[in-house]
C-alpha cells in the first residue's frame, strides 16, 4: 500500500487513517506509535507512524468482517460493512485533514538544515525551508540544466547519528518534496538532523 500513497497524499492518508480510527471504537481507540514531537518535523513522524499502525489494524478488521458476511452468504451485512467504512471516512477526515495540514502550516517558514559535497556543482543552495503543503521549499542560483533542460542531483536525510534515512535524487531547483519519506520512514525522522546534497553522476 506504501507506494500507493502519493508525495502529497495527505488525503489518502487521512481517508485510510480515520476507517481505522472508527474500526478500532473511534477517536484514537487504536494503539498509538508514542513517538516524539520534540523532533524537527514535529507530530508529522508520530501521524504517519499512527497510519502504519492503524494500516494493519484496518486491513485485518475489514478483511474479517468480509470473511463473515460472504460465509454467512449475508449481503446486507456485506452492504452495512461497506456503509460503516464510507460513513466513518467522512466523519473522521475532516478533523484529521485539519490536524495534518495544521502542522504543516506550524512548520512552514522554517529553515531547514543542509550541507553540500565538496564538489557539488548542479546548483548553489541559498536557502532550504518547510513549506505548508508538504515539501522543501529550495532556493537556488546558478543551476545547471543537462542536454535536456532538466537539473538532476541526489540528497541524502542524514539522522543525528550520521545514518542515512533516505537517498533519493532530486529534479529541478525550486523543491524537494519530503512527505512520503517521512510517511515511510517516520521512526528515522524523529532524529533528522539535515539534508545532504551532492551530484547525480
Amino acid at each position: 500500500m506504501k507506494n500507493l500513497f502519493k508525495v502529497f497524499g495527505i488525503a489518502a492518508f487521512i481517508t485510510v487513517i480515520g476507517f481505522a480510527m472508527t474500526a478500532c471504537g473511534g477517536g484514537g481507540g487504536y494503539k498509538k506509535s508514542g513517538l516524539s514531537t520534540d523532533g524537527f518535523f514535529g507530530a508529522l513522524p508520530g501521524l504517519y507512524a499512527d497510519y502504519n499502525i492503524a494500516d494493519d489494524v484496518i486491513r485485518e478488521k475489514y478483511k474479517a468482517a468480509k470473511e463473515k458476511a460472504e460465509q454467512k452468504r449475508d449481503i446486507k451485512a456485506y452492504q452495512k460493512a461497506e456503509e460503516q467504512f464510507e460513513k466513518s471516512l467522512d466523519e473522521i477526515s475532516t478533523k484529521l485533514e485539519t490536524d495534518v495540514s495544521a502542522e504543516w502550516a506550524k512548520l512552514a517558514g522554517k529553515d531547514v538544515p543542509f550541507t553540500t559535497s565538496s564538489n557539488f556543482r548542479e546548483f548553489k543552495v541559498n536557502s532550504l525551508k518547510i513549506s505548508e503543503d508538504g515539501h522543501l521549499a529550495l532556493s537556488a542560483s546558478d543551476v545547471r540544466k543537462n542536454m535536456m533542460g532538466v537539473t538532476s542531483f541526489k540528497f541524502k536525510a542524514i539522522a543525528k547519528d550520521g545514518s542515512v534515512i533516505i537517498d533519493y535524487v532530486g529534479y529541478g531547483s525550486d523543491k524537494i518534496h519530503i512527505s512520503q519519506a517521512i510517511w515511510s520512514n517516520p521512526e528515522e525522522f524523529v532524529n533528522f538532523e539535515k539534508i545532504e546534497f551532492s551530484n547525480y553522476e
